[in-house]
């Protein structure tokens, strides 16, 4: 099992490392534009995002994971995506999981909606 983001995404196959080295850059640039400071972990055996300090200190933001015909973003409750629905109409998901196509990267406006809403439920 992967001890680190980057062992996570070196293990994967091919399609998947390409697709989750994308999907890990995007996501950063995303939680640095809402100004918020993080540190990749693994968290239930996944690479994401914990927050450094403020608001859910220690607690994790975002996760993904691999699979094999597609990728996954967590945001780490049972209620964010509950809440998103307009955001993610038509797309594939789960109660705890955003699914993603292998070379997709959902749009800038459901990754923000889903750290603000993960940061506004850690207040």
């Amino acid at each position: 099992m992967a001890d680190t983001p980057a062992s996570y995404i070196a293990e994967q196959p091919a399609a998947q490392a390409r697709a989750l080295r994308a999907l890990r850059a995007f996501l950063a640039t995303r939680i640095a534009h809402a100004g918020i400071a993080v540190e990749e972990v693994m968290s239930y055996g996944m690479p994401g995002f914990r927050i450094l300090s403020g608001r859910g200190q220690g607690k994790m933001l975002l996760g993904y994971a691999a699979w094999k015909d597609h990728l996954a973003l967590y945001p780490h409750s049972g209620t964010v995506l509950a809440r998103m629905r307009t955001e993610t109409r038509g797309m594939s998901q789960t109660k705890s999981a955003l699914h993603l196509g292998l070379g997709s990267l959902p749009a800038q406006a459901v990754v923000d909606r889903m750290i603000h809403l993960r940061l506004e439920e850690l207040d």
